[in-house]
């Protein structure tokens, strides 16, 4: 979430600079520091000033940024789906109906945070483009004095200079526990300065997106408010400790939200250690609501992550499920467990599941075995019949594969015969 902040006063010492100069207000980009230490949340701050004659309203809302860094090490999403499934997601926006108004000659400053990336020491080009958070909202105008001025501008219609695409120097530098602690120390004190929300909320989202591990009891204590929880997810989700996840557990234990469960199970997905075995094959069984299913389906991924015979062992027991994104979700599970045990168990569900499902069996195999499974020809009985007479002369040793390894999307993949 992006937070905009009314600018009178920076604590920050200003570096990286680049100004657009046209239309209706004109925007400066700078980095919040000179530069950073490894670890260090990086923010570009969008300085928006409005240089024309009328007033413009603006929000967090409207604001947006991308921000790269071509030679960066970008953070890698764990893949839950196997090499030929496909995630599921959904998106989201926020709307504000009532924006404040940004006068004449004033400025607001736009802070956007730099997400996704573990940055090693070194020196770095950032771009960043997209928009400040400034629209025209067709609404009167009551002036400190004088006549009403009433906005003659479609809402659609772009506020002129709002637009920004540059280029940015980066300088990261080797970093100690001890400096990043130095480093950190305005930032938890802000993360509980209720005083100042736009300050907090910003603290708190630097805090979860850099994960530092002596800060993963400031990131637990996020979630003793409902509308932080999930910051407190996202942030303890990036810590690799055994603290940590058990964090999360205890987390799933004691919320009722079951959105917040269903993230939990997720980050905990992703991790995938043995010590989580016995949690995610708690949840399979159960009742059958849209976010039951949901967090049905990240245990299900969980263990496919985790892997292993024990693994496919809680998969191949797990109560049959209505919801056929619960039983794709386990053949795609199976598939990613790298164990030949596996094998036999998807080879029943193609023959006993149908629908989705069945059609799930045959990627979840490609991704375990490297092999083409299916022909195309839907035939279930000569598939199955097949599949079992070459599971019975397979190749000894034989050769398996995760979801970490898989092969070109152009590759052809040999057919099992």
């Amino acid at each position: 979430m992006n937070r905009a902040f009314r600018l009178l006063a920076v604590s920050f010492f200003i570096a990286s600079t680049c100004v657009s100069i046209s239309g209706q207000v004109q925007v400066t980009l700078k980095t919040n520091q000179a530069e950073y230490l490894e670890g260090e949340p990086i923010f570009v701050v969008a300085y928006t000033k409005n240089v024309g004659t009328e007033p413009v309203a603006y929000s967090d809302c409207a604001a947006h940024a991308d921000i790269t860094i071509p030679s960066g090490r970008k953070r890698r999403t764990p893949n839950l789906y196997g090499c030929f499934g496909g995630a599921r997601g959904s998106g989201g926006g926020c709307v504000v109906d009532h924006p404040p108004w940004m006068k004449p000659g004033e400025t607001v400053a736009f802070w956007f945070l730099l997400k996704g990336y573990d940055l090693r020491a070194g020196d770095y080009v950032l771009h960043i483009s997209g928009n400040a958070g400034v629209r025209w909202k067709n609404a009167v105008y009551p002036p400190v004095s004088g006549p009403a001025v009433v906005l003659k501008h479609l809402e659609t219609e772009p506020v002129e200079g709002r637009a920004f695409d540059e280029t940015m120097k980066l300088t990261v530098r080797n970093s100690t526990e001890a400096q990043l602690r130095r480093r950190f120390a305005p930032y938890v004190a802000d993360a509980d300065d209720t005083g100042d929300m736009e300050r907090l909320s910003r603290a708190r989202e630097a805090i979860a997106e850099t994960a530092p591990v002596f800060l993963d009891g400031t990131l637990l204590g996020f979630a003793d408010r409902p509308e932080w929880a999930r910051l407190a997810v996202e942030g303890l989700g990036r810590i690799p400790t055994a603290d940590s996840r058990s964090d999360l557990v205890m987390l799933f234990d004691e919320s009722a939200d079951l959105r917040l469960r269903s993230l939990i199970v997720q980050k905990l997905a992703g991790i995938g250690t043995l010590r989580e075995v016995a949690f995610f094959a708690s949840l399979l069984p159960g009742r059958s609501t849209v976010v039951d299913d949901e967090i049905r389906t990240f245990a299900a991924l969980g263990l496919g992550r985790i892997g292993g015979s024990e693994a496919v062992k809680e998969l191949e027991v797990a109560p049959r499920s209505p919801n056929p994104d619960v039983r794709e979700s386990i053949a795609m599970a199976l598939g990613n467990t790298r164990d030949s045990t596996a094998i036999p168990v998807l080879i029943l569900m193609y023959a006993g599941e149908g629908g989705r499902a069945n059609y799930a069996v045959c990627p979840a195999l490609a991704t375990l075995t490297h092999l083409r499974w299916c022909d195309g020809s839907g035939n279930v009985s000569e598939s199955r019949a097949r599949w079992r007479k070459w599971w019975s002369n397979r190749p000894s040793p034989l050769p398996l594969y995760g979801a970490d390894e898989c092969p070109e999307l152009e590759t052809s993949l040999p057919e099992v015969k």
